[in-house]
C-alpha cells in the first residue's frame, strides 16, 4: 500500500471529500479503499471494484450458480435479489463488500461479476422482458457492453433488417487494473430491408440518428437501442413499412464517456469515480467537428481528410491519437450518399421545456430554412401528443436527481411545456463552434453532409452530480427521443419546398468591397489551389500551445484559474469547464477589467449549454496575468478546470491554420451578397444587382469602365442608359425606376453624391429602401433625413447579433416566435463570440425623425423603420456582415449565415412572404406580405 495514497493517485483529499459527497459516496479512499476482499469465486474486475469502492457501496453483482438451490439463500443474504433459472441458475443484486463474500461462501456459487447495466441478465444473454426493457423493467442505466452484446443478439434474430458495424476505435479510458488504455469501438446500426444489399441500401432514403455524443447525457443513449428493438419486434409498424425505401442509421459515438462510470476508469480526472464523462480524450466531444468559419485551438478538430484536406495526407498525429473516435465518425457518415436529415441527441439539466430543438448554423436559402422547420415541426408534434404524462412524470423528478433538478433561478421543477425551438443562442443560451449538427448542415464541398439537422435537449438527462437512476424520469426521456425519432422519419417521407413570395422586383446595390477570399491571407501562397504548401517534410504533430489547469470549485463558492499571456501572444482561447456542477465564469484582465462573462441561470435551461461554458476567444490580449472565475450556482461544488491556447504572430495578420492546428487552408471565396443571389432563385419577381455607379446615373468616378447593368433594365428603359442615346424630352434613364425594393448592405457609395441623391429620390417616389449593416450610414448621408453621422454606431463586441427588446407590434417582425431574436450565426462567418457587429440608431434621434422600432441592443435601434415622402427606410442593423478572416478557418467560410428569424425579418422588410409547400399542397405562409402594416 502507497504511504501517500492521494499522491499517487492524483486526487487531494479535498477533492475525495468533494466529489464524494457530489456522488453519493460511491467512491472511496484511493489505494486503502476497503480491506483486500478476495475469493475464489470473484472474478477479477469484480474483485477491483470491491476493492475500490466503501465497503457499504453496493456494487452490481451477476452471480452464477452451478445449482438453483443455492438463489434461495442469496435472497436471504440480499433481499432485493433478481434471480432466474433460465437459461441457467443466476441471481442479480447490489451487494457490499460483506455481503458479496458471503454470497461467494455459498457452496453452489460459482462466479461473482461486474455486472454494470439495465437488464440484469443480460451477460447471460437471456432476455425474457426483451433485449433493452422499458426503463421501469430496469435496475439501471444501460452499459455500453450490455448495448454491444444486445445489439448482437437483435442482428442474429433480425440478418435481414439490422446490420451492426464498428466503424472505428476510441483512444481509450487508461484501466487501472489492466494498466493499460482501453479503446472501444464506435457503434453504428443500420436498420432497413434486405440490409445486406449494400447497392439498393445506397439508394434508400437515410435518417441519421446520433446518440451518445456526451457520456453524461444519457437520454439519446437509453431511448436509441430501445428504439432499434422495438422497430425489428412490431412495436413501430408505421416506421417498418418504410424500410423498403427508407433506411434508419443510428450511431453510437463517444464510446470512452459511456464506458467512464466504470471504476476501473478515471472520471472527470478523478480516479475511480464512477461517473459517466462528457468527453473524450481530445476533449469535448461536440467541439471537434471541421466546420466552415472560425474554429478554436483549444479544441481538437478531426479531419480526415488530412492536412491537406484533400484525402492525400494524414490528420495529424495530435488529432489522431486523441480523437480517433471522431475521425472515424465523420469518414463513416461521410460514406452515405443519400442522407435525408439527421438528429442528435443530447441531455441538459432543468428547463422550462422538456425537449428543445436547436437549429444550428449555416448558408440556408428560404427552401433551406423551411425544411429544417418542417423537421422541428414533425418532431414537436410528435412531442406535445406525450405532454399529459410528462407533466406527472416531471412532477416525480425533483425528488430523485439529489438537488439536479432546482426551481431556482425561474426555472420551474416542472417545465412549463414539452418543446420549444430555436438557435442554440434563443434556447440555451450559447454559441460556439465544432458542433456536430452544424457539420451535418455545412455543404457537402466544405466538408458536411448537406442536410438539414438538429441538436436535441433531453430536460433532467444531464448527470451532473451523480448517477442517480430513476425509472419514471428514464422513461419520461426515452419516450420523447423516441418521439424525435418518430418525427424526423416523418419528415423523410415528405418532398418539402420554400418559396418567396416577393412583392416587386428587388435590386440590391452590388459592390466588391465584402468579398473575402483566402487568397487575402498572408499564409496563402497564391498558387492555383489557393492552399499553403505543406512542404517536404512537414511536422504532423503540430497544435497551439496548449495549458490545462484545474481547481476545486467548493459547493456554493467561488475558485479561480491564472495564465499569464507572454507579450508576443497574438491571441488566446480559454475553454472552461465544471464537471459536476453548474457554474457562471467571467474573464478579467490583467488591468482588472472583467472582458468575457458567462450566466448560468440566464435563459431557459439551467447551465445553458448542456452544462458546457463557452470557449472565448481573445485577440491582441494584454501582457500578463489573466484570471478566470468560477461561480459555483448549484451548490454542488466541483473540480474546475479551463484549457488556455495561446497563438503567436502579429495581431494584424490572420493566424496560420497549419502552424496552430497541423491543417492547410482550404481555398474559399464569400460574398455575404450571395444571400440576394440565392433569393433570387427562391423569389417569385426578380432580384437584380446594381453597382453603385449605376444607380448614381454615371460611369464610376474610379474608372472608364461602362457600368453592368441588367438586361431587364434595358428591357425596361428600352435602352442602355449608359450607351444609347436619349432623347432630352424622356430626361436621364433611372436605373431604379424598374424596382419596387432597394437594398443596401453597405456604404461603399456613401459619399457618392450622386448616388445618395438616387437612392433617397427611390424612396421619396415610393420605393421601399431596406438598409442592413453599414448600409445604415446611408440615413446620415441623405438630405433630408435628420440622422447625423454620429447617431449611427457600429460595435464590435457583442456576444452575437441577438435583439435585446422586441415591438411584437412592429411590422418588421410579423410571425415572429416569441424565442426569436437571433439574427445570424456568428462562427460560420469567422467571428468567435463577443466579436459579432452591430450598427445600430440613436434611438431618440430615430424617433425624432419619425421612425418607429422593432429592436433595440442596448436601447439603441437596429431594426426599425421610418417614412420618407411616399416611401419607406427599413434598417436592419446586423444581418448580412462580411466574413471575419482574423481567427483560424481552415476549413473556409460561408457567404451569410441567417438564421431563420433573421430571413423573417428581411421577407418583413422586403413586404414579402415564405411559402413552404409539402408534397405539393401550401401549408404555411409567413411575413407581413404586400398587405402587411
Amino acid at each position: 500500500m502507497s504511504e501517500h495514497p492521494f499522491t499517487d493517485a492524483g486526487i487531494s483529499r479535498r477533492q475525495f471529500v468533494r466529489l464524494s459527497a457530489a456522488t453519493g459516496a460511491a467512491l472511496s479512499l484511493p489505494g486503502n479503499a476497503t480491506a483486500d476482499a478476495t475469493a475464489d469465486a470473484f472474478g477479477a474486475e469484480y474483485q477491483f471494484v470491491q476493492n475500490h469502492t466503501p465497503a457499504d457501496h453496493a456494487v452490481p453483482t451477476a452471480v452464477a450458480f452451478s445449482d438453483a438451490a443455492g438463489l434461495s439463500a442469496v435472497a436471504s443474504i440480499a433481499p432485493d435479489a433478481r434471480t432466474t433459472t433460465e437459461p441457467a441458475p443466476a441471481a442479480y443484486a447490489r451487494l457490499t463488500t460483506a455481503q458479496a463474500e458471503q454470497v461467494a461462501d455459498l457452496p453452489t456459487a460459482a462466479d461473482l461479476h461486474f455486472a454494470p447495466g439495465g437488464n440484469p441478465f443480460w451477460r447471460l444473454g437471456y432476455y425474457p422482458l426483451g433485449v433493452f426493457p422499458d426503463p421501469s423493467n430496469c435496475v439501471d442505466y444501460l452499459d455500453i457492453e450490455e448495448v454491444a452484446a444486445g445489439f448482437d443478439h437483435l442482428a442474429d434474430e433480425h440478418a435481414d433488417r439490422m446490420r451492426t458495424v464498428g466503424i472505428g476505435r476510441s483512444a481509450g479510458k487508461y484501466n487501472r487494473l489492466s494498466d493499460r488504455r482501453d479503446p472501444r469501438d464506435v457503434m453504428v446500426v443500420e436498420v432497413s430491408e434486405d440490409i445486406d444489399d449494400r447497392e439498393a441500401f445506397a439508394g434508400k432514403r437515410q435518417v441519421l440518428i446520433n446518440c451518445t455524443i456526451h457520456g453524461n447525457e444519457r437520454a439519446g443513449g437509453e431511448a436509441g437501442p430501445r428504439f432499434i428493438e422495438r422497430l425489428l419486434t412490431g412495436g413501430e409498424s408505421a416506421i417498418a413499412e418504410l424500410l423498403d425505401d427508407y433506411a434508419l442509421i443510428f450511431t453510437f459515438t463517444n464510446p470512452d464517456g459511456w464506458a467512464a462510470r466504470r471504476p476501473q476508469y478515471d472520471s472527470n480526472g478523478v480516479p475511480f469515480a464512477p461517473l459517466h464523462e462528457r468527453g473524450n480524450l481530445g476533449g469535448d466531444t461536440n467541439r471537434q467537428y471541421p466546420n466552415p468559419g472560425w474554429v478554436s485551438a483549444a479544441h481538437t478538430i478531426a479531419e480526415p481528410l488530412g492536412r491537406s484536406l484533400d484525402g492525400t495526407t494524414d490528420p495529424p498525429d495530435y488529432v489522431a491519437d486523441t480523437v480517433p473516435d471522431t475521425l472515424a465518425f465523420v469518414e463513416h457518415c461521410r460514406s452515405y450518399e443519400n442522407l435525408i436529415c439527421g438528429i442528435d441527441l443530447h441531455g441538459m439539466l432543468s428547463s422550462k421545456d422538456f425537449v428543445l430543438a436547436l437549429d444550428g448554423a449555416s448558408q440556408s436559402d428560404t427552401g433551406t430554412l423551411q425544411n429544417s422547420f418542417e423537421l422541428i415541426e414533425r418532431i414537436g408534434e410528435e412531442i406535445t401528443e406525450a405532454l399529459p404524462e410528462w407533466e406527472t412524470a416531471g412532477r416525480t423528478v425533483s425528488g430523485v436527481t439529489g438537488g439536479t433538478n432546482p426551481g431556482v433561478f425561474g426555472l420551474t421543477a416542472v417545465p412549463e411545456q414539452a418543446f420549444n425551438y430555436g438557435t442554440p443562442v434563443e434556447t440555451i443560451g450559447y454559441s460556439g463552434t465544432g458542433f456536430v449538427d452544424e457539420w451535418m448542415s455545412f455543404p457537402e464541398e466544405l466538408g458536411g453532409l448537406g442536410i438539414p439537422s438538429l441538436t436535441m435537449e433531453m430536460a433532467y438527462s444531464n448527470l451532473v452530480g451523480g448517477n442517480a437512476y430513476d425509472p419514471a424520469r428514464v422513461g419520461m426521456q426515452v419516450d420523447g427521443y423516441q418521439a424525435s425519432i418518430r418525427g424526423a422519419v416523418e419528415y423523410a417521407t415528405r418532398e418539402v419546398e420554400g418559396r418567396f413570395e416577393s412583392d416587386g422586383d428587388v435590386a440590391f446595390v452590388d459592390t466588391d468591397e465584402l468579398v473575402r477570399s483566402a487568397g487575402d491571407l498572408p499564409h496563402v501562397d497564391g498558387d492555383d489551389d489557393g492552399t499553403a504548401e505543406a512542404g517536404d517534410d512537414p511536422d504532423t504533430t503540430t497544435a497551439a500551445s496548449t495549458t490545462t489547469r484545474d481547481a476545486t470549485l467548493p459547493a456554493g463558492g467561488t475558485t479561480a484559474l491564472s495564465y499569464t499571456v507572454d507579450a508576443d501572444t497574438d491571441r488566446f482561447a480559454v475553454y472552461p469547464h465544471v464537471h459536476e456542477s453548474v457554474a457562471s465564469a467571467e474573464l478579467v484582465a490583467p488591468d482588472g477589467r472583467t472582458v468575457r462573462t458567462f450566466d448560468a441561470t440566464e435563459g431557459r435551461a439551467l447551465g445553458g449549454a448542456c452544462c458546457a461554458l463557452p470557449t472565448w476567444e481573445v485577440r491582441d490580449p494584454a501582457a500578463g496575468e489573466w484570471t478566470l472565475r468560477f461561480v459555483d450556482e448549484q451548490g454542488a461544488g466541483s473540480s474546475a478546470e479551463a484549457e488556455f491556447a495561446a497563438t503567436r504572430g502579429t495581431a494584424a495578420d490572420a493566424p496560420d491554420p497549419e502552424t496552430e492546428l497541423g491543417y492547410e487552408q482550404r481555398v474559399y471565396e464569400v460574398d455575404p451578397l450571395q444571400y440576394f443571389r440565392d433569393l433570387d432563385a427562391d423569389a417569385t419577381d426578380d432580384v437584380d444587382g446594381l453597382g453603385v455607379g449605376t444607380i448614381a446615373g454615371k460611369d464610376d468616378e474610379d474608372t472608364e469602365e461602362v457600368p453592368e447593368v441588367p438586361p431587364r433594365v434595358i428591357e425596361l428603359l428600352g435602352r442602355n442608359p449608359f450607351r444609347d442615346e436619349v432623347d432630352e424630352d424622356d430626361g436621364p434613364a433611372d436605373p431604379l425606376a424598374g424596382y419596387d425594393h432597394l437594398v443596401a448592405v453597405h456604404d461603399d457609395g456613401v459619399e457618392n453624391d450622386d448616388y445618395v441623391a438616387a437612392i433617397e429620390r427611390f424612396v421619396r417616389e415610393g420605393g421601399n429602401l431596406v438598409l442592413t449593416d453599414a448600409g445604415l450610414h446611408l440615413l446620415a448621408a441623405m438630405e433630408d433625413v435628420p440622422i447625423e453621422p454620429g447617431d449611427v454606431t457600429t460595435s464590435r463586441d457583442n456576444y452575437v447579433a441577438q435583439l435585446e427588446d422586441v415591438n411584437d407590434d412592429h411590422p418588421l417582425v410579423t410571425d415572429r416566435a416569441p424565442i426569436q431574436d437571433h439574427l445570424w450565426y456568428i462562427a460560420p462567418l469567422g467571428y468567435a463570440e463577443d466579436e459579432a457587429p452591430v450598427t445600430a440608431v440613436d434611438s431618440a434621434a430615430f424617433e425624432d425623425a419619425g421612425g418607429t422600432v422593432a429592436g433595440t441592443v442596448g436601447g439603441d435601434v437596429v431594426v426599425g423603420a421610418l417614412e420618407l415622402g411616399d416611401g419607406t427606410v427599413q434598417v436592419v442593423g446586423s444581418l448580412l456582415p462580411p466574413a471575419n478572416q482574423g481567427n483560424l478557418h481552415p476549413f473556409g467560410m460561408l457567404d451569410y449565415a441567417a438564421t431563420y428569424f433573421g430571413h423573417l425579418v428581411m421577407t418583413n422588410a422586403l413586404r414579402a412572404q415564405q411559402v413552404r409547400e409539402v408534397d405539393g399542397e401550401e401549408v404555411l405562409r409567413i411575413g407581413r406580405g404586400s398587405d402587411g402594416a
